[in-house]
């Protein structure tokens, strides 16, 4: 990116983009296949993201994924980024030294487990603070865990669920049950959450596989698009997907190209009690007009879809490799303390 385009991009950030003592940013990102280049014999899923595979993942391939990754997240400056496609802990320690060693930017704390996913892909967490407590859950076999991190930030609490639900490859009727399954496990857990702590801030985002409109999130989950909705019916718990802040043909994370279509697969959501002048009222509340996609310009295409990191194999085109960064934007928020 040259001089010019830093300082239009500069423009286009507005006032509030960067957090001031008494706010936190929060950051999600599905960032597209991050493995490295190690065959995991455990994981035979892994084997195209190796130098014999068919992406022919190499280390020059992998370290230049990492660097792009690392620029856009110092750009965002999140203090919690939530991830989704991370192959293992180790490709989450080098992404931490990347953004340390290119950016001199610090996220020292690592949240993750392996889990039961049959890509061998999983949520993850990067922060500036040390969770309260981690706790983990898998709605349904051999899909993503849901990973539940609860922290203490400047005397307050506040709590997120990162999610990553199942994709819409299959048949419509089993990928519908399946991700209806896991937003209603969401649904209970906060549910739950929230009988006990009424006013507690919590945040339901990542990549949900599905559209900010769909019965699966709005009716299954309660992460309702109608701000005035939530507001007066506190009693039914409902969370506002900030996404509505957006028109429809404003919410898209991620272009589907064989059907020219946009998606809003990446979401986040906020308990009642986060919203501005609630009653009652979170330890944290949201300013929603700091939650954007974030559309760092290189990582914005001509068509205006996200640049991913893949190599692509087609007859007609002839095989390539494209080196973005991935095939979703992020999305940003900020939260300040009540």
């Amino acid at each position: 990116m040259n001089i010019k385009h830093i300082f239009l991009f500069l423009l286009l950030i507005p006032s509030f983009a960067f957090a001031g003592s008494n706010t936190l940013v929060v950051a999600s990102w599905n960032v597209e296949n991050l493995f490295d280049t190690i065959d995991d014999p455990d994981n035979p899923n892994d084997d195209s993201y190796t130098p014999d595979g068919w992406t022919h993942w190499t280390t020059f391939r992998y370290t230049r994924k990492l660097s792009h990754l690392a620029k856009i997240i110092a750009t965002m400056k999140p203090d919690i980024l939530c991830l989704a496609e991370v192959e293992n802990r180790q490709v989450l320690k080098d992404l931490v030294a990347t953004l340390q060693k290119e950016q001199q930017y610090e996220l020292p704390i690592i949240i993750h487990r392996n889990g039961q996913d049959t890509r061998g892909i999983d949520v993850a967490m990067l922060a500036k603070h040390e969770p309260v407590c981690t706790n983990w859950f898998c709605a349904f076999p051999a899909q993503r865990d849901v990973l539940v991190c609860d922290f203490l930030i400047q005397g307050r609490p506040l709590t997120l669920l990162v999610n990553h639900w199942k994709s819409q490859l299959g048949t419509k009727e089993e990928s519908d049950l399946i991700r209806s399954t896991e937003a209603k496990a969401v649904r209970k857990f906060i549910d739950s959450r929230l009988e006990k702590e009424p006013t507690a801030a919590i945040l339901v985002l990542g990549d949900f596989n599905d559209n900010v409109e769909s019965p699966i999130l709005v009716r299954d989950a309660g992460l309702s698009l109608d701000e005035a909705f939530v507001r007066t019916n506190m009693a039914k718990r409902l969370f506002w997907n900030l996404s509505s802040i957006f028109s429809a043909d404003e919410r898209g994370s991620y272009y589907y190209a064989a059907a020219k279509r946009w998606n809003s697969f990446d979401s986040i959501s906020i308990s009642p009690g986060m919203l501005t002048n609630s009653t009652p009222t979170a330890p944290w509340h949201v300013m929603a007009e700091a939650y954007s996609i974030f559309k760092y310009p290189d990582h914005v295409q001509t068509n205006g879809s996200p640049k991913p990191f893949r190599y692509i194999r087609s007859k007609a085109n002839g095989n390539k490799m494209v080196m973005g960064y991935s095939d979703h934007f992020p999305v940003r928020v900020e939260l300040e303390a009540e």
